[in-house]
């Protein structure tokens, strides 16, 4: 069986992090979406959010199975028996931070190879943080999947949209 591994902080997990798992679930027998600690990142949502918001927009994949970790990578791709981990990449300062984290990862794991995946077309301008910055509601459901948005709407955690009114009378 050939497992592949997508790290990432998803924070939350947005449409363009499923586009890149749903075309690498048909390359793959099985995904491991990891939930990773990044030292350079405050999370929003708790690793127990994230996990549940990423399962949820996740759920119609079948060979797709969420964790959360800690440590490194490589060495989680070690233990998991996995021969790639894989990367979406929307421009070229995600493929040079990308590479950087390959050659680390790949002196680590040489038994293991990245790949990366571009994102295409509107997933370029998608991220967590744009996710985070909506300005309303509506924003957000575009940028992440219903069942997700359901969820972050019962933590309370969806913009509230506001609407300027005109001098009262």
């Amino acid at each position: 069986m050939r497992t592949a591994i997508i790290p990432g902080s998803f924070d939350p997990m947005t449409i363009g992090h499923k586009n890149i798992i749903e075309r690498s679930s048909h390359l793959f027998d099985r995904i491991i979406v990891a939930i990773m600690v990044n030292p350079d990142k405050k999370g929003f949502f708790s690793f127990a959010e994230r996990k549940k918001i990423a399962e949820l927009s996740l759920a119609d994949i079948e060979n797709v199975t969420v964790m959360t970790a800690d440590g490194y990578l490589a060495d989680l791709a070690a233990a998991l028996g996995a021969c790639a981990i894989i990367k979406g990449v929307r421009n070229a300062d995600d493929f040079e931070y990308e590479q950087e984290m390959a050659a680390f990862n790949h002196d680590r794991n040489p038994h293991c190879e990245t790949m990366y995946l571009p994102a295409y077309g509107d997933m370029s301008d998608v991220s967590s943080s744009l996710v985070r910055r909506a300005a309303c509601e509506e924003d957000v459901l575009r940028l992440i999947d219903r069942n997700a948005a359901q969820y972050i709407r019962e933590l309370g955690r969806l913009p509230v949209q506001t609407h300027k009114e005109g001098p009262q009378k």
